[in-house]
């Protein structure tokens, strides 16, 4: 099952209280929702949001319906609902919704412009909580930085610049670092939505190939099941799918056309039946009777069951098993007899005649009742019992069907009855046809919501991308760069922001110059700095790291000042760094579990500080 994203909490955050989430508070649901076992579920916090939080029942106190949609709405999108909308979601037919669902349905039902808006918002309250962490927070600076954010990418920029121009009382960090942040946590919500949501297309797709199964309206979709766990591949699929299923390309089943359409066309189909039935009637008086009895037959044949073959060839080997064995004798030659099935000694060719006798028509019910009797509490005549009764039932709708069919036709008026029965066909057809269609419209409501959102994320992280590539003080060290080889963009005065987008380059991560007030190294959110570790220079280990927690660690040695940022959960495990001639190695445990750093124009640990996920050179 995937994780529940911190996008998704988020989302609640936003919607709910219209500010971005304070990182206690994350972290605690994100651990409830992902524990293993999940000790909650994103149902269970909505409503937890709206029925227990003293924050929604302080903002949400004394407003009527009206004005708790809008205030979600505002949340959410920036904007009241439309008139109607609004009425939809009050007086309406989504007036039953409780509150802790609407979240879901405006989120589901967003436009284009709207899934944009909801994404920035989410986006700019994911890149506030990281960089404040636990100890920078402010309400009142995670409503500030959301005010304002709409569908643009202009208002994203506006809102994260607030990180470093003096707006948020609670945080500062350099200009450059902002635009950073948000570049990376878009890479990362696209990553984790695509994560998440393949499972749900998935999902739809298994719905689809269930419904063109057991409706012949639907275009057959049960040989395209290949779909991958990767999103792009089930969604490629998916969405050819479901244009496939509605007959718009190959013109079959429901040729292409909408819900709408179709009952444009079961209006004149019912019209055309009721003409038809009033021609009838003038040439056979006798001919409602008959209507009636072929409806009510052909209703029955519809809803009529019909046992699964694979099904079926189990039971009768799993009843076969139970006559064969010898124990069972008495009860079997005893059924066999009440049947009227000669035994044949081979208990197979048994089981396959009993199921025969079962299943026809014409056998009475007195015979059937005394064979169920005598395999009372035999567990092997269970679904070979219930299965027989299915196809019994669809035997006995078909002759009764038949007969009414023959009776329609042989009338005194039998053109005009067989005109009757064709617009009654065409009837029947058409509302499948709608019930198909409807089914397919849930699915494809389902998949838009998903395609919607996933789009708003990817322009959300192009947008972030083209800002970041704009950004011509910030230095991405590409993952292969050279260990030992010096990063520095060269020029002095000006403020030069670091960051390696593959977290790890090489087990020697080569060295780093930061000028004094100036430079930084972006090292990504969830960092915590870990001051009472101890380093051994002389055997080159480190000692003391904490569990649960990715560290940075400042040390120094004969070489330099070195920053070690773990790649991964080291917890308090020790780790050795060998350090010779500006290159860092580390031991075999340790390889591709941190980077160490070798940082240049600073003499001491104490020249450098860490906060917000970034470390600069402090004088």
């Amino acid at each position: 099952m995937a994780s529940t994203t911190s996008a998704q909490v988020q989302q609640l955050y936003v919607a709910y209280l219209g500010r971005a989430a304070d990182k206690s508070g994350l972290d605690y649901w994100l651990g409830q929702l992902n524990a293993t076992p999940a000790t909650l579920t994103l149902e269970n916090l909505r409503a937890n949001f709206v029925n227990e939080q003293p924050e929604y029942k302080t903002a949400y106190a004394g407003l009527n319906r009206v004005d708790t949609v809008t205030k979600i709405y505002n949340n959410l999108f920036g904007r009241a609902p439309d008139a109607a909308g609004l009425t939809y979601w009050t007086t309406g037919a989504g007036s039953t919704v409780a509150a802790d669902q609407l979240l879901v349905a405006f989120v589901n039902g967003a436009a284009a412009t709207d899934a944009k808006t909801i994404t920035n918002k989410v986006l700019v309250a994911e890149v506030y909580t990281g960089t404040v962490g636990t100890t920078g927070y402010l309400a009142a600076d995670a409503k500030s930085i959301l005010s304002g954010v709409n569908d643009t990418s202009a208002s994203v920029t506006a809102a994260v610049t607030k990180l470093s121009d003096g707006s948020l009382s609670g945080v500062a960090v350099p200009a450059s670092v902002a635009v950073l942040k948000a570049s990376v946590t878009a890479d990362a919500a696209v990553t984790a939505f695509e994560t998440t949501k393949a499972a749900d297309l998935l999902a739809i797709e298994k719905q689809l190939v269930t419904l063109s199964a057991s409706d012949a309206s639907i275009a057959d979709q049960t040989a395209v099941v290949t779909a991958t766990s990767a999103y792009a591949a089930v969604n490629t699929e998916l969405s050819a799918d479901l244009i496939a299923a509605r007959g718009q390309a190959t013109g079959t089943g429901l040729n292409g056309k909408s819900t709408l359409q179709l009952n444009a066309d079961a209006s004149v189909a019912a019209a055309a039946l009721v003409s038809a039935a009033a021609a009838l009637k003038a040439v056979d008086a006798a001919s409602i009777d008959k209507i009636t009895a072929y409806d009510t037959s052909a209703k029955a044949l519809a809803a009529a069951k019909v046992a699964v073959p694979a099904d079926v060839t189990q039971a009768k080997a799993t009843l076969a098993a139970y006559g064969g064995n010898s124990a069972n004798a008495t009860v079997w030659t005893k059924a066999l007899a009440d049947a009227g099935v000669t035994a044949t000694g081979v208990a197979a060719t048994d089981a396959a005649n009993l199921y025969t006798v079962l299943t026809t028509a014409t056998t009475s019910a007195t015979t059937i009742s005394k064979v169920t009797t005598d395999f009372a509490g035999v567990a092997a005549f269970t679904s070979f019992g219930s299965l027989a009764a299915q196809d019994l039932a669809n035997a006995k709708a078909q002759v009764a069907f038949n007969t009414a069919d023959t009776n329609l036709t042989n009338t005194a008026g039998s053109t005009a009855a067989a005109d009757w029965k064709a617009a009654y066909i065409a009837d029947a057809n058409v509302k499948i046809q709608i019930a198909a269609s409807t089914a397919l419209d849930a699915l494809d409501a389902a998949y838009k919501a998903v395609d919607t959102a996933h789009t708003a994320a990817t322009s959300a992280q192009t947008d972030a991308a083209t800002k970041l590539a704009a950004d011509t003080t910030l230095k991405l060290v590409a993952a292969t760069a050279a260990s030992a080889t010096t990063q520095d963009l060269g020029t002095a005065n000006k403020a030069d922001v670091f960051y390696f987008p593959a977290g790890k380059v090489t087990s020697a991560d080569g060295t780093l110059v930061l000028e004094t007030g100036k430079d930084s190294l972006y090292v990504g959110e969830g960092y915590t700095l870990n001051t009472t570790a101890k380093f051994d220079a002389a055997t080159g280990t480190i000692t003391g790291g904490l569990n649960g927690v990715k560290e940075v660690f400042f040390f120094k040695d004969a070489s330099g000042v070195k920053a070690v940022i773990e790649t991964a959960d080291l917890g308090s495990s020790t780790f050795a760094a060998t350090v010779a001639a500006g290159t860092s190695t580390l031991d075999a445990s340790s390889t591709d579990k941190v980077s160490i750093i070798t940082i240049t124009g600073v003499t001491s640990i104490d020249q450098l500080a860490f906060a917000n996920g970034v470390i600069t050179h402090v004088a």
